[in-house]
């Protein structure tokens, strides 16, 4: 059942970066493509949720959708599924250039994708958790937790602020510096809008809302300046 639309959190709207825009998807897209190794972090998320040719995965914020369709070759299916439609057109074309047919793309965010529960062996989700405020973070991984079957892994990275960090203004600035001097002015752009007008959380909050909605954390892995990985197992049921 979804949530009453009355006080849903709007998903579809564009706290930062508007990817409803066909010209900042194609940016994003040639950037990412440009920057990431996404054969080796393919095979290092496929590992570490120990995908077999049985499972099924749900990849949550696909984005242009170069992992999840990567992954498609360890897996039985794929359910790609993201809030921008056209984020989601780039994908598909992608997955028909390349002959991929065992993925499935859907417009949703965290709170309307729906799926009946113990749907998925594992979720993914990747740098877009932090465009919920903390309340509807909470909401969103208790969702995760019933769509995975018992025993499920869910790899989850996204931007987590550290909390010993003391000045935060000195902090902010020398992250968006040293971004704008790896990856350009655009980038570094993003970034502040990323930590100005979207939602990143403290690493103990992150922590907290994982372990209440019901995940064992497995392992956290912090990439600077304030990207967390977590791989978390399904415990029995939320809370235990």
């Amino acid at each position: 059942m979804l949530p009453d639309p009355r006080w849903r959190y709007d998903e579809q709207r564009h706290s930062g970066v508007d990817f409803s825009s066909a010209g900042e998807v194609e940016a994003y897209d040639a950037y990412m493509r440009k920057m990431r190794d996404f054969a080796g972090e393919v095979a290092k998320i496929g590992d570490s949720l120990g995908l077999g040719p049985a499972d099924t995965l749900l990849d949550l914020g696909c984005g242009t959708g170069e992992t999840a369709l990567g992954l498609a070759a360890r897996c039985a299916a794929v359910h790609a599924v993201d809030v921008s439609g056209e984020m989601l057109t780039c994908a598909a074309a992608k997955a028909r250039q390349r002959g991929i047919a065992n993925i499935a793309f859907a417009q949703a965010g965290f709170l309307t994708c729906d799926y009946p529960a113990a749907s998925f062996d594992a979720v993914l989700s990747q740098l877009a958790l932090h465009h919920l405020p903390d309340f509807w973070k909470h909401i969103a991984l208790t969702r995760v937790h019933r769509l995975l079957r018992p025993g499920g892994r869910l790899l989850l990275q996204d931007a987590v602020l550290p909390s010993d960090t003391g000045d935060f203004d000195r902090y902010f600035a020398g992250v968006v510096d040293a971004i704008a001097a790896a990856g350009g002015e655009k980038v570094a752009r993003d970034t502040a809008t990323t930590l100005r007008d979207e939602h990143p959380t403290l690493d103990w909050i992150m922590q907290g809302l994982l372990e209440k909605a019901g995940f064992a954390l497995l392992r956290a892995d912090r990439t600077p300046p304030f990207i967390v990985t977590y791989l978390c197992e399904k415990h029995a049921h939320p809370g235990a």
